[in-house]
């Protein structure tokens, strides 16, 4: 009779020999586009905001080809496009980051005037990064010539007694992988901890 490839043993050496991503520890740095004059010391703060980020996703066009006279067809990618992002910020006291990226999509194209800027006055790079428990650097997405497009309605309601917040959509032109200085670091100790704990297995009560 056959039988599973894999089972749960297999999953608990693997989680307890490396350190999984966690959803809730993340780090995004939003770089200021050449025609907008903020400080840095904001930029920063924008970043800390920052509740909800997304790792950037890639999406193919496909183009169906025939092969052969026996109508056979596959599949091929033509090109690839690089997905919306959206981000999910605090709102501060003085409402600064809403209005920083209104200033940003006025940049792109002026709401009153319709005057258009220049592509590179109005696109920046955005990094978002993946941490460990111990603030290491897992891993880092680069995403470049991004700029606002949509900032999303802001609900607020007398039931809802929580902080406000706002949701901003981003177009990129493309994003890439940086491989270089991540990883988590672990101490000699660290990693004799973890082989021991997997050859003992899951400590029990009593």
């Amino acid at each position: 009779m056959a039988k599973s490839l894999t089972k749960l043993e297999n999953f608990l050496t693997q989680i307890r020999t490396q350190h999984t991503p966690r959803s809730d520890r993340f780090e995004v740095e939003f770089n200021l586009p050449p025609g907008l004059s903020e400080s840095q010391e904001f930029m920063q703060t924008l970043s800390v905001y920052c509740e909800e980020a997304q790792i950037p996703g890639l999406a193919a066009t496909n183009l169906p080809v025939k092969i052969g006279a026996w109508t056979e067809y596959r599949t091929q990618n033509v090109e690839f496009l690089t997905t919306e992002l959206s981000f999910t910020f605090l709102c501060d006291e003085f409402w600064s980051g809403r209005d920083f990226f209104e200033n940003w999509i006025n940049l792109a194209a002026d709401v009153n005037s319709k005057e258009v800027e220049y592509y590179d006055n109005y696109v920046a790079d955005i990094t978002v990064k993946s941490l460990s428990t111990k603030d290491d650097v897992l891993a880092v997405w680069k995403i470049i010539d991004a700029t606002p497009k949509l900032i999303n309605l802001t609900p607020v309601s007398w039931s809802n007694q929580g902080f406000i917040r706002m949701s901003v959509s981003f177009a990129a032109k493309k994003w890439e992988r940086i491989y270089d200085k991540v990883g988590t670091q672990y101490t000699d100790e660290e990693k004799a901890k973890s082989l021991f704990d997997v050859l003992l297995g899951p400590k029990k009560a009593g």
